[in-house]
């Protein structure tokens, strides 16, 4: 064997684990499952063709139409709430705070070190209808005692899964914007306070089109992860996605039919839709990102 030969060996040698844990853990499942998307399949039987039946029957689930709805909910009120927030946050430590910002930055992103499920159980601790602080704070203001079963509520439980993800995200968008907020030249605004501009116009005419690129990855990010929302709902609804499915989401209604159900061609069509909702979003973010570089330049 030749030292060329003995060379090139070693070099796909080198290599062949990282393909190997590739093929396995990464191309072997994405290819597995458009295959499950067309068949029939609950782990144990031989898997049965049923071409479009799985995507056809999803879209015809009204869980599934429910999931979408409580998805597209979810998504709105956190990334509406958490992008305002997090950018009137980081405006007001960009402003104020002269001393001491590394320190906010900290207790800011605090909340995201919680790992979710902790996060949830916590929640639960606050909105549990026997004992809970809140029902117990407003049975102090009351003068006797309150047992509403927040978590169990129809039109409660939405909006408490909402307020978790926002309390846990808010910081690391605002390190966000804050670092968008630092690269503004200062100029600018100094230019603006000796012509007389208020606040206001320099916060809507200077600030606010010079982070559209921070906004746009804040908003894209957080419909991302907003699309994909399993952990916070699952473990404050004790995975049972809340009374009538109130706060059941496409992330749970995936794991429901699959692991729970054991229907994994069904389950597989529904990671499909949740796919390419992501890609139109990925799409769509790119063509933003674009007229805004074409605009800069």
């Amino acid at each position: 064997m030749t030292k060329r030969k003995r060379t090139d060996r070693s070099f796909y040698l080198s290599i062949a684990p990282f393909f190997a844990i590739f093929i396995a853990f990464s191309l072997f499942p994405v290819v597995f499952s458009v295959y499950l998307g067309f068949n029939d399949w609950d782990g144990f039987s031989p898997p049965r063709f049923v071409g479009l039946d799985n995507y056809a029957e999803a879209v015809g689930d009204p869980v599934f139409r429910k999931a979408i709805g409580n998805t597209i909910w979810l998504w709105i009120v956190t990334t509406g709430s958490t992008v305002a927030l997090a950018l009137v946050l980081a405006v007001l430590v960009d402003e104020y705070v002269l001393f001491g910002r590394n320190y906010f930055r900290m207790v800011f992103l605090l909340p995201l070190l919680v790992a979710p499920a902790i996060a949830a159980i916590l929640m639960r601790v606050f909105f549990t209808s026997n004992g809970g602080l809140v029902n117990l704070l407003a049975g102090s203001v009351a003068g006797e005692p309150v047992y509403f079963d927040w978590l169990n509520s129809q039109f409660w439980v939405k909006p408490l899964v909402a307020l978790l993800v926002i309390w846990r995200w808010t910081g690391w968008h605002m390190i966000i914007f804050l670092a968008g907020l630092q690269s503004i030249p200062r100029d600018l605004y100094e230019a603006a306070r000796v012509d007389g501009v208020g606040r206001w116009s320099i916060f809507s005419r200077i600030t606010v089109p010079l982070l559209l690129p921070a906004l746009a990855f804040s908003v894209m990010t957080s419909t991302l992860g907003g699309l994909q929302m399993f952990d916070e709902p699952f473990v404050l609804t004790a995975g049972t996605g809340g009374t009538n499915n109130s706060a059941t989401t496409l992330g749970m209604y995936l794991y429901a039919t699959a692991f729970t159900n054991f229907d994994f061609g069904l389950g597989a069509a529904v990671s499909w839709y949740i796919f390419m909702a992501i890609v139109a979003v990925s799409v769509l973010y790119r063509l933003i990102q674009k007229r805004l570089d074409m605009g800069a330049s």
